[in-house]
């Protein structure tokens, strides 16, 4: 179980988090926000005094669930972050490669708690409420000031600069021809997008187990993914 800090919102103190498990992979159906709520939910462990336990993801706001996403991958898939991307100029492949620790400290190291209190942080509530409107942005923005003349560009800067979330515009330099072409990355997205597609791993490993040990599916699913690994190896071994 691993014991994590909630930083932003009105939520504020410790929560605690199991090990992901193949039924927790199993469940996750997409990469928006509902599926990070789900996610995030399913792994919540209740703990006396902790400041929110099963059923409370959805109370947190982005930055705070953002940085719980991110714990998840750093123990789960680890601390780096790849991908390879195309040169906007040359159309050469370019190796994006950063460390998540560094990339979440440098945003908690500017942000501020100085700011207008009548903009209020949006909680989960809020952003699924946003994202079933035609207009996400706006109805978010609305929903974090009762001031109806403030300016969506002027909310939207002052909830990042109190609350930064974990997806951001980074610059990858090309070595061929030295164009810097912008990528986004959204911890929430690259999270359970890579989850999704150990989809095939997974049945794979499943597959191994069942032969290997005779265990049942809703046995094997209910193995944490470091464990089923770990037997998964096991079995490689005895068969070499």
């Amino acid at each position: 179980m691993q014991r994590l800090r909630l930083r932003y919102g009105p939520r504020k103190g410790w929560v605690y988090l199991r090990e992901l498990r193949g039924d927790d992979e199993e469940s996750i159906a997409g990469t928006d926000t509902w599926s990070a709520i789900a996610l995030v939910d399913r792994l919540l462990v209740a703990v006396p005094g902790s400041a929110i336990g099963p059923g409370g993801a959805i109370e947190l706001g982005a930055a705070d669930r953002d940085r719980l996403l991110a714990a998840i991958m750093r123990r789960e898939l680890g601390e780096r972050v790849t991908a390879t991307i195309v040169c906007s100029a040359c159309r050469a492949q370019l190796d994006l490669d950063f460390a998540l620790g560094d990339l979440i400290a440098d945003l908690d190291a500017r942000a501020t708690e100085v700011g207008d209190e009548s903009v209020r942080l949006p909680s989960g509530h809020d952003e699924l409420a946003a994202a079933a409107s035609d207009d996400p942005l706006g109805v978010l923005v609305r929903a974090c000031t009762p001031d109806d003349d403030a300016g969506v560009a002027a909310i939207s800067a002052a909830l990042e600069a109190r609350a930064p979330i974990v997806d951001l515009e980074l610059e990858a330099a090309c070595a061929d021809c030295g164009r810097v072409t912008p990528v986004r990355f959204s911890i929430q997205h690259y999270l359970l997008g890579a989850v999704i597609g150990e989809a095939r791993r997974r049945a794979t490993e499943v597959h191994q187990l069942a032969r290997g040990y005779g265990w049942s599916l809703a046995e094997i699913l209910t193995l944490s993914r470091k464990r089923r690994r770990d037997y998964v190896a096991l079995c490689e071994r005895g068969r070499a």
